[in-house]
């Protein structure tokens, strides 16, 4: 597939694909990208800033991002949007520019791990992975004294892995390290090892590993 060019949004949080991430923009250089892509699907791509910040800066990017969909968009006078997106496919930056008021660069498309759906060894993984996360929840619950559920998550393995990698409060560095692995089952095997290791930390000292902004928990702002 030849490479395309695709508008960049930075954050300091990883999106994982066909979760949903709430944002909202005020940066002037970001209201020009949303007026110039309002009406493109993927709207852009959401990349996780590896040094600089979000607001003001240039900051660099890490490699991989994951492509967003534009679901819902808030309009307010003074010219602020709340927008809604889901993850869609992931991509590797080739290379980036600030030629326009925001970062745009060349990307090539990574593969689609739903071409694995019909894997036996990603099928029993994702189980395992749900066994595994229904697991870690019961020892949150035991440690806080309260119950928790996690919910039904429906999909082949990719949608399993991606949507507990976007639960579990996983620092940054750990979710962009899940992003890059490719395809579903050994995303799904390094996924199990840390959901044992976090569920180990938590019976052993109580706490269990950074926990860490994640898409869901509220706006992400820029």
């Amino acid at each position: 597939m030849a490479p395309e060019t695709l508008p960049l949004f930075p954050l300091q949080t990883v999106l994982f694909p066909g979760m949903l991430l709430p944002l909202h923009i005020f940066e002037p250089r970001y209201r020009k990208l949303f007026a110039d892509r309002a009406e493109c699907d993927p709207i852009f791509g959401i990349v996780l800033t590896r040094s600089g910040r979000e607001v003001g800066d240039r900051p660099e990017v890490h490699a991989v991002g994951t492509a967003a969909t534009l679901l819902e968009a808030i309009r307010y006078d003074d010219g602020r949007v709340d927008l809604a997106v889901r993850g869609g496919r992931r991509f590797r930056v080739l290379d980036g520019n600030w030629d326009e008021a925001y970062l745009t660069a060349t990307i090539e498309w990574l593969p689609d791990e739903r071409a694995e759906e019909g894997s036996d060894e990603a099928a029993r993984l994702a189980r395992q992975v749900q066994g595994a996360f229904a697991t870690y929840l019961e020892a949150l619950g035991r440690t806080m004294g309260q119950r928790f559920e996690g919910p039904e998550i429906r999909g082949g393995p990719a949608a399993v892995a991606y949507a507990v990698c976007a639960m579990m409060p996983f620092g940054t560095a750990d979710s962009q390290r899940l992003l890059q692995v490719d395809p579903a089952a050994p995303l799904l095997h390094e996924l199990l090892g840390m959901l044992k290791r976090e569920r180990e930390l938590l019976l052993t000292t109580g706490v269990g590993g950074q926990a860490d902004h994640h898409p869901g928990r509220g706006f992400s702002a820029n």
